[in-house]
């Protein structure tokens, strides 16, 4: 069973028994494997393949802070190991996190077309106040136009000539800008049209991302509510909030969140989440400084597919980095992204022997530093 349809059951388990969460998927991984469908057999692990910068990564990090590349180490060498038994605290789905991931994105769009209206706003301004100095511009020239109207039929007949050469000359720099005038002027009406367009279509999808992010919160609040409420037994004495809380309830509105979620999806023009997508957790539970997307591809195999390394870049790009990672398994299992596997390793021995060369015991083995 995959490793969100274990949490998944687990979570309802610890719903309906009681249980804490570790309890609950022990009995659940167990109940799985008493009737034979737990997975691949014992001592079924991965290989492991990544990327230039990954693997680049990984090399500098033990140069830059060895206790952390030990963590990531000896994280990624249990992960070959135990391959799809590996669940929680260091592998968790980004199921749970999809929607969260969207809902950033839909921010981001909303700034991206926010950005848009306001250079298209500043565009309108600048017309603005080019017409004002264009139609200054015309003004000096009529006023001049008739200083040299005046200076030709009152001077003499060489400064009449001359008056009337300075004459021509104006007259067509007003023509000139009288016909830029009106077509700035068309220009401006144009802009203003188009930012009252884009001002609409930007308020619309405001709406509707806050109304997709408060559909999501409040749904997902009443099932984590119910959800809370049976794990501490307070449903047992109101028949009624019984009832209410049935599995067909809390079914109809984890339905609710599918539908809400590929909404999102549809808003953004976005794919829905490919499955397999999950995170490594160097060092959980007590570390959560370094968070490592994979998935398994092709089967057998953990692609490491992105690294976030540090609390401010988790907390800041975690939802990017999701989305990102998403579209680059997409495209791996297109066929269409080669380098993210580039750097192979079928065991723990030829990965540790390349990072930590001389100190890689076995077929299963690791430095004597990382136990």
């Amino acid at each position: 069973m995959p490793h969100d349809k274990i949490r998944a059951a687990a979570r309802k388990r610890m719903a309906d028994t009681g249980e804490p969460y570790t309890a609950a998927r022990r009995a659940v991984v167990s109940e799985q494997q008493a009737a034979g469908t737990g997975g691949p057999p014992q001592g079924t692990g991965y290989g492991l393949r990544m990327s230039g910068e990954i693997h680049d990564w990984l090399a500098d990090l033990r140069g830059s802070d060895q206790s952390a590349a030990l963590r990531v180490m000896r994280t990624l060498a249990t992960l070959m190991t135990e391959g799809p038994s590996l669940g929680d605290p260091l592998v968790i789905s980004t199921a749970d996190s999809w929607p969260w991931a969207l809902s950033m994105a839909l921010d981001r769009s909303y700034q991206q077309r926010l950005g848009r209206l306001q250079a298209l706003r500043r565009g309108e301004a600048d017309a603005a106040t080019l017409v004002r100095d264009i139609q200054d511009h015309v003004a000096e020239l009529a006023e001049l136009e008739q200083q040299h109207r005046h200076a030709r039929d009152a001077g003499t007949p060489q400064e009449a000539a001359q008056a009337a050469d300075k004459l021509a000359t104006v007259q067509r720099q007003a023509a000139e800008a009288r016909r830029l005038l009106t077509r700035m002027i068309e220009a401006g009406n144009r802009l203003r049209e188009r930012n009252q367009q884009l001002q609409a279509r930007v308020d619309a999808a405001r709406a509707r991302k806050e109304t997709l992010k408060a559909r999501y919160a409040a749904v997902r609040g009443s099932i984590q509510a119910r959800q809370a409420m049976a794990a501490l037994d307070l449903a047992e004495d109101d028949t009624d909030r019984q009832a209410d809380d049935s599995g067909e309830t809390v079914s109809a509105e984890k339905a609710r969140l599918a539908d809400i979620t590929a909404q999102m999806e549809r808003e953004l023009g976005q794919e829905a989440r490919p499955e397999g997508l999950a995170e490594l957790w160097p060092g959980a539970p007590w570390h959560e400084d370094i968070r490592i997307l994979f998935a398994v591809e092709p089967p057998g195999t953990a692609l490491l597919i992105a690294v976030l390394e540090g609390p401010d870049v988790v907390q800041d790009q975690y939802p990017e980095a999701v989305m990102a990672s998403a579209d680059l398994l997409r495209q791996v299992r297109a066929g269409q992204a080669p380098e993210a596997g580039a750097h192979a390793y079928d065991d723990t021995r030829s990965f540790l022997a390349e990072f930590y060369p001389g100190t890689a015991a076995g077929a299963g083995g690791a430095p004597e530093a990382m136990r």
